[in-house]
């Protein structure tokens, strides 16, 4: 909550002088259909979905995977800026830290491995080969991450909330120390609990992200689509780093660079 009224706050402060911001109600929603909805977390994007009548809505603080179910829903327009960092990204981090590594590991919950089929072959054109591990349960968790551990230069964390958790980044972390390996993401609070590095995008530049897309939609009554926000930061645990011995690179140029490759290959997707 405490966040909620601070981003209210900050977004106020940067939007125009004739919008206005309100408290939603589903009541006040349906005598004003076209009036867009801006939805902070998983909680308050499933009760915008579920009303009657569903407005227009651009969803923050959520995970791919959290608005996966909704994207391709037809009617009033429907965008979210995603929380978690991509893994592209993230992965390319860890190669900006250790740039002689070659393998990546993941794991994933059994099902889903195909999921990192587009991530795998997008990094071996970078030279980075992607294995992914299957958990089939909490309890074969120790010898996946065992074997993952052997196979890559480094582990890549996931926003999969059955594998990292709090009952499960402890152990995580200090098999990856032990294996004298690192965890890169999935998500900035790990970095605090651990991980050595994630990108991660900062209020700021979110709230940009969000003035510039209400401005879209007053103007078109369009919202671009679904994305990771491109501005993003770089944040580094120095204490594993001196742990481990391993020398950090700066975090601007780590960051210039992975925005430079995104730019590229933006481009080579257009041409």
């Amino acid at each position: 909550m405490a966040f909620n009224l601070l981003f209210r706050e900050r977004l106020l402060e940067q939007l125009p002088k004739n919008i206005h911001l309100e408290t939603f109600s589903p009541a006040a929603s349906a005598d004003r259909p076209g009036q867009l909805v801006i939805s902070l977390g998983p909680s308050a994007l499933n009760e915008v979905m579920q009303q009657a009548v569903r407005p227009p809505l651009l969803a923050l603080m959520i995970t791919e995977s959290q608005f996966a179910q909704y994207q391709n829903l037809e009617g009033k327009p429907l965008a979210a800026r995603y929380l978690n960092p991509p893994l592209l990204r993230q992965a390319l981090l860890g190669r900006q830290i250790l740039p002689h590594a070659s393998r990546v590991s993941v794991l994933a919950r059994a099902g889903s491995e195909q999921l990192y089929k587009p991530l795998s072959e997008t990094l071996s054109d970078f030279g980075l080969e992607l294995r992914v591990f299957t958990v089939e349960n909490s309890e074969s968790l120790v010898s996946t991450l065992a074997r993952a551990l052997n196979y890559g230069d480094f582990l890549l964390g996931t926003p999969d909330p059955a594998i990292y958790n709090r009952q499960t980044i402890k152990h995580i972390l200090l098999t990856t120390y032990r294996y004298n390996r690192i965890l890169i993401g999935p998500e900035r609070a790990f970095v605090q609990a651990g991980a050595l590095a994630s990108t991660y995008t900062p209020t700021d530049a979110l709230i940009n992200n969000v003035d510039h897309e209400i401005a879209r939609y007053f103007s078109s009554g369009k919202l671009g689509e679904s994305e990771y926000p491109t501005d993003f930061s770089i944040l580094f645990n120095l204490q594993v780093a001196r742990s481990l011995n391993i020398p950090l690179p700066d975090p601007t140029a780590v960051e210039t660079a992975l925005k430079e490759q995104e730019a590229t290959m933006t481009r080579s997707g257009n041409e």
